[in-house]
């Protein structure tokens, strides 16, 4: 006959099995899709299509009044934001851009820079895990991004100026270099992402079965309950700070044992963003800036597309709070 010790060690035993189990298979599914997702939008990157899509929109964008360099870096950016933010800065090395159109420019860069994360992180990644609530999401980051770029695009139509400009050639792969590069690249990023779904998902049904989350919910619960949100929410946007695949995975966990509607996913990674805003901009978005543009513009063009995406996501919250 087993004493009570024993049988709460068989007890923990089954737990952790039973987690375990859940969160294998949880892990193999997703990262199958995710994985080939990862593989087909990079090859299909690498096929040239997003600069043939630049292509297509030049013959309308020639007629706008603005800074050909400016409409070359919007373009430009749509397959290569790094590429696209260069142009800027030789325009401003070559007294050819202004510091006002580099900064109406930088806004205006926002929809096509999220649009190329969308095929890189968002499609083959956060929709596959989430579902329809990462449709919701995407759709989201895709209208604030685009919001940003019409307030760049309007503030270019009115202080910009004109000059000539040729748009840089792109080379685009053979298909042999497209595979071996699409799939180097899948195999990286499956290295990053496969540990981390297979130990957050273990985590969340574990802390989960064993009471975890009703603990930290009591501690967090009177911040949510002000916002009149589910406690779990709060857990969310604080596991976004230290790392949005993460934060991803242990939403879709939450989706998956019924712990957060769509709603209050939505909720929970928008405020994450927010959350995490000043940090992810000074570790990605400050260097790239002051390297291309130096110091003092580099910093003040961080800093206004920090402010304006702060303000968008405050909105989006609110009226996700109020639906």
């Amino acid at each position: 006959m087993l004493n009570i010790g024993e049988s709460m060690i068989f007890t923990d035993i089954d737990i952790i099995w039973s987690s375990a189990k859940i969160a294998l298979t949880y892990t193999i599914k997703i990262s199958i899709i995710v994985l080939i997702s990862m593989f087909a939008m990079n090859y299909t990157i690498n096929t040239g299509i997003m600069k043939r899509f630049s292509e297509l929109m030049e013959p309308i964008t020639k007629h706008l009044n603005v800074n050909p360099l400016s409409i070359s870096s919007i373009l430009v950016c749509f397959f290569s934001p790094t590429v696209g933010y260069s142009i800027l800065a030789e325009g401003l090395r070559d007294k050819k851009l202004n510091e006002k159109e580099i900064i109406g420019t930088s806004l205006a860069n926002s929809f096509p820079s999220v649009l190329s994360h969308t095929f890189t992180f968002f499609i083959p990644v956060v929709i596959p895990i989430l579902g329809l609530t990462g449709l919701l999401f995407v759709l989201i980051r895709l209208g604030a991004s685009l919001v940003k770029s019409l307030i760049g695009a309007i503030y270019l139509s009115i202080i910009s100026k004109k000059v000539d400009f040729e748009v840089p050639e792109i080379n685009k792969m053979d298909k042999k270099e497209n595979l071996e590069k699409s799939l180097k690249s899948t195999l990286r990023f499956s290295k990053r992402l496969i540990p981390i779904m297979l130990i957050t998902m273990f985590l969340v049904v574990y802390l989960s079965k064993i009471g975890v989350f009703d603990y930290l919910n009591n501690l967090v619960s009177p911040i949510t309950n002000i916002l009149g949100l589910n406690p779990n929410v709060g857990l969310l946007s604080l596991t976004e700070i230290v790392n949005v695949q993460a934060a991803i995975v242990m939403a879709g966990g939450f989706l998956n044992e019924n712990m957060l509607s769509s709603k209050e996913v939505l909720i929970g990674l928008i405020i994450g963003n927010v959350l995490t805003f000043s940090t992810r901009y000074v570790k990605h978005s400050l260097p790239l800036h002051v390297s291309l543009f130096g110091t003092k513009l580099g910093t003040k063009i961080v800093m206004i597309n920090a402010a304006i995406t702060l303000l968008l996501d405050i909105i989006i919250i609110i009226g996700l709070l109020i639906l």
